[in-house]
């Protein structure tokens, strides 16, 4: 559990030109603009991490509300233990660009005043480039994820917003505004980690010594919009329950099967020899049994540790533990297909053997919707914190469904919007990795400082173009149909043309 993650803060002033006003920031960080992680002089505690069960994960998942700590860490735990989980986690956080565009919000056109709507888009752009949003917010994916619920508040300056995240085990979800979850906070927290209340903000502060007063009233809402919830099962408020938490005892057999797999091949690599000793037709021993023990000391001197031997009057044969059943499957790889399918994910996307790209991309977008399911709650949270400034009360952020596996077919629908006149040029280079911050400040630095357009412009002629008008209608030794990208052919025709 992260404890601590903090942006210092500037003094509480508003104003339009910046957007530290919601939180009053002690003088101690006022000078301060850096990452403050912990005290490593005065390290107050460390985190503990427990293995559990499979009865324990069974009885945990037989009441989520009661166990709801007990569930956090244990998928927290496997997170770090598991890489299998960690990729399926990391897989999902990576189903979005995060690509965003800011909109227009409740305004009339006919009535608009252009110059202060632009000086308020551009305030606007700023406050979003200094959420670094493509680099926190990953982070909430993360959490949102793995444990259900991420809880955070806001370090607020003049050039910079950071997530901070609060520890899940003393936040919980009372209400709801404006669409998002309100969090509040249990401040019983700081009894045993007061060294840590001034890595937080003024607020924490300031209610902790409300909490002290009166006691009674541990849970404490903290202010909104600065602080927020983002849930992933949004439609179960009550308690956390991780979106995986099923997983973990198909996780757990694959432990399972690795160490029987082991003990099995360990068990293929022994042998045993046993030595015969001669009898008579009246029962007796044909050989002297000192003698024999003598033999038999001798052959098991030189054997190798593999290879156990045993003296009896039987016939001498191998005994070996080989596999018996050439079709014998592999229990280990059914395991982690079995864990894969449990979690609604097909195992190809992780070891691709069989299936068709076509497949493959079908299952990627039905995954893809998960993840942008909780990229709409960070978007409502952003909204809500936007729109509580007097100059962002007129926009609104809109993310984006893209990712690196759709970019190209999303990114070409909004092309081909554009060319019909729609609005949608920064949506296309949104899509593409160009938000509107950089779009026209690339374009003014390109065309207008650097000059790159007329730099790089080749010398033309009416003898190149010419030449070049007859060339671009000239016949090719290449015929048939441009060629298909994936997604655009069909299975049987990906498949032949492999096998070509």
């Amino acid at each position: 559990m992260s404890r601590i993650n903090v942006r210092a803060g500037s003094t509480n002033q508003k104003s339009d030109n910046n957007f530290s006003g919601y939180i009053g920031i002690s003088s101690k960080f006022a000078q301060l603009n850096k990452l403050i992680m912990r005290d490593l002089n005065n390290n107050t505690g460390a985190p503990t991490f427990s293995l559990y069960s499979k009865d324990d994960i069974q009885t945990y998942l037989s009441n989520p509300y009661t166990y709801e700590k007990q569930l956090r860490k244990a998928v927290t735990y496997i997170y770090g233990a598991s890489s299998h989980f960690r990729r399926l986690i990391q897989y999902f956080v990576g189903l979005s660009d995060l690509a965003y565009v800011v909109e227009p919000y409740k305004i009339d056109p006919n009535k608009t005043n252009v110059k202060t709507l632009n000086n308020n888009y551009r305030k606007v752009l700023n406050i979003l480039s200094s959420m670094s949003i493509k680099t926190q917010m990953p982070k909430v994916l993360t959490v949102c994820l793995r444990e259900d619920v991420f809880y955070g508040t806001l370090w607020v300056t003049n050039d910079s917003i950071t997530v901070q995240q609060l520890p899940s085990d003393y936040c919980s979800i009372s209400t709801i505004e404006g669409n998002v979850p309100n969090v509040t906070f249990d401040f019983s927290y700081f009894d045993s980690n007061s060294a840590l209340l001034e890595y937080y903000p003024q607020e924490f502060q300031t209610k902790y010594r409300q909490y002290q007063s009166s006691r009674m009233t541990r849970w404490i809402e903290l202010d909104s919009p600065t602080s927020f919830a983002i849930k992933c099962n949004s439609d179960i408020l009550d308690y956390a329950l991780p979106p995986f938490a099923g997983l973990l005892r198909e996780l757990y057999d694959i432990e399972d099967y690795k160490q029987l797999k082991e003990t099995k091949t360990a068990l293929e690599n022994y042998a045993m020899i046993s030595m015969k000793l001669p009898m008579e037709k009246d029962g007796s021993w044909g050989i002297d049994l000192t003698k024999a023990r003598e033999f038999w000391r001798n052959l098991d001197s030189v054997l190798p540790e593999e290879v156990g031997s045993v003296l009896t009057p039987m016939d001498i044969d191998k005994i070996s533990f080989e596999k018996a059943n050439t079709g014998d499957t592999d229990t280990v790889s059914e395991a982690e297909q079995h864990m894969f399918s449990a979690a609604g994910v097909s195992s190809l996307l992780f070891n691709n053997e069989k299936a068709s790209a076509n497949a493959l991309l079908l299952s990627i977008k039905a995954d893809q919707a998960i993840t942008y399911g909780i990229v709409k709650n960070i978007q409502d949270a952003i909204n809500r914190f936007l729109q509580s400034q007097s100059y962002g009360k007129n926009f609104k952020v809109n993310f984006l469904d893209v990712s690196p596996y759709n970019r190209k077919e999303v990114g070409d629908a909004y092309l081909k919007a554009a060319s019909y006149g729609l609005p949608t040029i920064s949506a296309y280079a949104a899509s593409q990795g160009i938000g509107q911050a950089e779009l026209d400040s690339m374009s003014f630095l390109e065309g207008s400082v650097l000059n790159l357009q007329e730099m790089f412009k080749p010398i033309q002629s009416s003898s190149q173009l010419s030449s070049a008008s007859l060339e671009s209608n000239a016949a090719t030794d290449e015929g048939g149909a441009p060629t298909k990208s994936i997604g655009e052919v069909s299975d049987s025709r990906e498949t032949n043309a492999e096998n070509e």
